[in-house]
């Protein structure tokens, strides 16, 4: 060997020793550097914040160390480190941290210990600092390798999970629509959904027509990132919501842009009877959401909502064309029930003489032979004008 062959070798081992020096420094740091990073990713990232800390420790020491390691003994991730990692993919898939969550606090991590390692290897040798620098491809290597093995594992396990989430949020809303929701079946499967079986629920409806694949894993997204607990599955011909924790007091917010807003919105009710019921509301809601073309709340249309399923039941009762035929007889029974059954009253929202609103009672009484001043006559009615509405009434 040569003079110039064995200073180079020497300069080599001096980096070498410089680097191995280095690593032992890292390694002392542990204790400090750990919760730093574990502050760092937490404080970037919120959705670790419901983690146990010393979980999230104890993960990025392992990260630490088998980092650490590699770059001791330059090499790619082994089989194990990157099973390690598939398995700490799906942990965190179970604890429903979301994945951009998962892969954006590798990269801090990580880039946590590059900027620590760096600023070392200035402080202590230039050459140690370019001899670092030489493994940046390596470290770039070790995350590519480390991340890709974690958003498999991730995948692995949602995908699995999902197909389950949805077979349960079918039987759980199947269980409602059979009355069977009330046993330990019924309230299983309500907590697995994260929802109280005690607590007050609320649904909504909308038509299954006006939504694409695309439309509705864009609101199933939605729905994991909002808060409370909800629920969506198609069922039939229309799309079920079921929330907790929240109202549903938009429901242009669930609708995927561009579709009509047509939505039955149901009362809020309590328990899985209360479920039930709320989806009842929601549907019947929706029959009139369909037949005016817009969203509709079982509370603030709860009539019309309630008898336009059963219009043809009801038609030898109530069916009537005068609603329509004389759209200003309609109007003058619709003030009076609206104003306390007074005339004068229902003669000053109308703008009219008290006599002209006795007289157009008087010809509705005389067209339908229902008299809207007794509780029968003023029923049929209001049936009568919900179920076949007048067309542009008139003052």
């Amino acid at each position: 060997m040569s003079a110039q062959q064995m200073d180079l070798s020497g300069a080599d081992d001096a980096v070498a020793a410089e680097l191995s020096a280095l690593y032992r420094w890292a390694a002392r740091e542990t204790d400090d550097v750990v919760p730093a990073i574990v502050d760092d990713i937490r404080g970037q990232v919120g959705s670790f914040e419901g983690m146990p800390r010393a979980d999230h420790e104890n993960t990025v020491l392992q990260q630490y160390q088998a980092f650490l390691t590699s770059l001791q003994e330059r090499r790619p991730p082994t089989g194990y480190e990157i099973e390690a990692a598939r398995e700490l993919g799906r942990r965190r898939a179970r604890q429903f941290v979301p994945m951009e969550a998962v892969i954006t606090g590798f990269h801090i991590g990580y880039r946590y210990l590059w900027s620590m390692l760096r600023r070392e290897a200035r402080n202590r040798d230039t050459a140690a600092l370019i001899a670092l620098l030489e493994l940046v491809d390596q470290t770039w290597v070790w995350v590519q390798h480390m991340c890709g093995a974690v958003a498999e594992g991730y995948s692995e396990t949602s995908r699995v999970r999902e197909t389950a989430l949805v077979e349960l949020r079918h039987r759980f809303i199947e269980a409602l629509y059979a009355d069977g929701a009330h046993g330990e079946d019924g309230l299983s499967m309500a907590r697995a959904l994260d929802f109280d079986p005690y607590a007050s629920f609320q649904a909504a409806c909308a038509p299954v027509e006006a939504w694409s694949d695309t439309h509705f894993d864009l609101l199933q997204r939605k729905l994991r990132t909002g808060g409370g607990a909800l629920h969506a599955v198609i069922h039939g011909e229309r799309i079920v919501i079921l929330v907790q924790g929240m109202i549903i007091a938009d429901a242009g917010e669930l609708l995927p842009a561009g579709t009509d807003p047509v939505v039955g919105i149901g009362m809020p009710r309590a328990g899985l009877t209360g479920a039930a019921e709320s989806i009842g509301d929601a549907e019947r809601a929706l029959v009139v959401a369909r037949d005016r073309g817009c969203t509709v709340s079982f509370d603030d249309k709860w009539l019309i909502a309630t008898l336009l399923p059963q219009r043809d039941r009801l038609a030898p009762l109530v069916r009537s064309t005068v609603p329509r035929s004389h759209p200003r007889l309609a109007e003058a029974v619709l003030a009076f029930a609206h104003n306390g059954f007074s005339i004068s009253a229902s003669a000053a929202v109308l703008h009219l003489h008290p006599n002209t609103v006795s007289y157009r009672l008087d010809r509705w009484h005389h067209h339908t032979g229902w008299d809207p001043r007794s509780w029968d006559g003023l029923a049929r009615s209001l049936a009568a004008i919900v179920l076949y509405p007048p067309e542009n009434p008139g003052p």
